[in-house]
């Protein structure tokens, strides 16, 4: 008896073929129309879609448990304070980029007054002064402060009185201030508002503990009148001091050996060898 083989319907592949063929034949402005509306008909469908997942969203949070919500209620509070102190903080900086802008304008006022070279700019480096010695010939400090810091042999030396001395030795960790009293040191220096150069050299400790200096190389025009003093102050050629600083008062001008300039004492403040501190001049 022969074996019935079933065989698989052929009808829906032809239905499909046919609708297929069909699709292809129907004009384009029916395919666009019958489009559009297959979108109004599901658009319903994707709205109703979204809304479910807000939903579920919304439950999801409702369901959390206090701990979550007083986390995320920290996390919140924590972002707004956050927020508020970088406002504040901007308005703080941009005080300070203000008062930065007006110092830069006071310091290029000072320098022009000063006749200041910006290339001649000096850093003052704040020290202590550890140890004294004001024998009769060779006067200095020691100060706590070497080449760890930045100090170098030759960087002048000031005070609120003015002009002290000059790095003489460098250690790693203190150094050698040699005064302007000490017989060793010498500058070029000014009459205040006479710009030629005179000289300065230390002369010594007088009875009484008072510091003085020499001045020397005074021009035969300069006279001072009975009663009246002249203030020296320091110059820039020799490129360890900014031009002005205070070094002392003369009275008396006496003429020279050679007889082609006058010299006289300089009175030094009194105040300079019970200093505690003292400011490194560095560039």
């Amino acid at each position: 008896m022969a074996k019935h083989i079933s065989r698989p319907s052929l009808k829906p592949l032809l239905y499909w073929g046919i609708a297929l063929v069909a699709w292809f034949l129907f004009p384009t402005s029916w395919k666009i129309l019958t489009k559009s509306s297959f979108e109004e008909f599901n658009a319903p469908i994707w709205e109703a879609s979204t809304r479910i997942k807000d939903l579920s969203n919304y439950w999801g949070h409702v369901s959390d448990s206090k701990n979550t919500l007083i986390k995320k209620g920290r996390d919140y509070q924590r972002i707004l304070a956050d927020a508020e102190n970088q406002i504040n903080r901007e308005d703080f900086l941009q005080e300070k980029l203000n008062r930065l802008k007006t110092l830069k304008n006071e310091i290029y006022n000072l320098e022009r007054e000063l006749e200041i070279n910006p290339i001649d700019r000096f850093y003052p480096q704040l020290t202590n002064i550890s140890l004294r010695n004001l024998s009769g010939w060779n006067q200095f400090f020691l100060v706590n402060k070497g080449s760890n810091a930045g100090v170098q042999k030759g960087q002048g030396v000031i005070s609120s009185f003015g002009i002290v001395g000059r790095v003489d030795q460098v250690n790693v960790r203190f150094s050698k201030i040699q005064l302007i009293t000490n017989h060793n040191f010498r500058i070029v220096a000014h009459l205040k508002g006479d710009n030629r150069p005179v000289i300065v050299t230390g002369s010594g400790i007088h009875p009484g503990g008072y510091g003085t200096a020499l001045l020397s190389d005074i021009p035969l025009d300069i006279i001072i009148p009975d009663g009246k003093t002249m203030e020296v102050v320091s110059s820039n050629l020799g490129g360890r001091y900014p031009k002005g600083l205070h070094i002392g008062f003369i009275k008396h001008l006496q003429p020279s050996t050679d007889g082609l300039f006058k010299t006289a004492e300089i009175n030094l403040h009194e105040g300079i060898n019970k200093l505690g501190e003292v400011t490194i001049l560095k560039k």
